[in-house]
């Protein structure tokens, strides 16, 4: 697994953008292969207002360079309000681009052409109406960058502590690993890999699997049922017993790391809201989606709800 850990992260000219930045660095300052690069696109100026008092050719020139002058104050204000939180100075950089038309299509080109692997950004912006809903550029980032994880961050951040959500399909894996590599050098957080078991494993749910029963006889059935669901527990099992493992040869005391698996209570999501509140977790680890095929540049049932309803965290969307 490499250890090169690049995030791309995405600011606007709103405090929360901000304030988000800020708590990022502060849960990371102490992670020293981490480097940071902020990203605000510069939109260009509504000059409609100039119709009226049209300006010389040099006059609006030296009115743009004025416009850009100032947009550019607002990523050194971001950057500041990192190094503030304590992060090195050395491991942030910035990056603007000017006559951005849409700040989610070039996050993630920049991010696909400089080898960023993983996009940060404010779950809410400028122009969200309330606190209590997600951004309109975070939420189609989450929904465009699908080949890339996604951090959201809600600025009040509770605690340190690390809820890593783990199902029984291999791409729990890499939810686990992002999970160790990003958050491992917190030694004295609080880790727990969470498992709920459903009724019914997900699988059962899909049109291939009923193909391959069709044929079956009733007690053929009942055994391949049986089968499944002993392979999907020591599937989840496994990979948690892992990142477990690998949590502590990072350096996180072994009495920091728990593995939990419980049945199904209300609903796997709400579930996993209940036990991020009653343990009061500051980071979400989970992955885009899992068995279900919703499509191919989807998101999972589950994931989505927890996007719109957690709050108070860092929530990392890993694909």
């Amino acid at each position: 697994m490499s250890t090169e850990q690049k995030v791309l992260f995405g600011v606007d000219n709103s405090q929360f953008a901000r304030d988000a930045v800020a708590a990022a660095g502060s849960l990371l300052k102490n992670n020293e292969d981490f480097k940071m690069t902020i990203f605000h696109g510069i939109p260009e100026p509504n000059l409609s207002y100039l119709s009226k008092a049209p300006l010389s050719a040099e006059a609006l020139e030296k009115h743009l360079q004025l416009w850009s002058k100032e947009e550019q104050k607002l990523i050194r204000r971001a950057k500041k309000a990192v190094i503030d939180a304590g992060f090195d100075p050395d491991r942030v950089d910035t990056f603007y681009e000017e006559k951005c038309k849409d700040p989610v299509i070039s996050m993630i080109n920049l991010a696909n052409k400089e080898g960023f692997e993983t996009i940060a950004l404010a779950r809410w912006g400028a122009r969200t109406l309330a606190q209590k809903i997600m951004g309109n550029v975070t939420y189609r980032l989450v929904s465009m960058a699908y080949n890339l994880p996604v951090w959201m961050i809600d600025p009040r951040i509770s605690s340190q502590d690390v809820l890593v959500t783990i199902v029984g399909a291999d791409s729990s894996r890499r939810v686990m690993e992002h999970a160790v590599k990003y958050f491992a050098h917190l030694k004295e957080s609080r880790f727990t890999f969470f498992h709920v078991i459903p009724p019914i494993l997900p699988q059962l749910h899909t049109a291939s699997y009923w193909d391959y029963v069709r044929d079956l006889s009733e007690e053929e059935r009942q055994e391949d049922m049986v089968r499944r669901r002993k392979d999907y527990s020591e599937r989840a099992q496994s990979i948690a017993e892992e990142g477990k493992e690998r949590l502590i040869d990072a350096g996180v005391p072994e009495e920091n790391v728990f593995v939990k698996f419980q049945a199904q209570k209300e609903g796997i999501a709400r579930d996993i809201l209940t036990e991020l509140e009653e343990g009061n977790y500051g980071v979400l680890v989970l992955g885009r989606k899992g068995f279900k095929d919703i499509s191919q540049f989807g998101l999972g049932s589950k994931a989505n709800k927890l996007l719109h309803t957690a709050h108070a965290l860092m929530t990392c969307l890993v694909n």
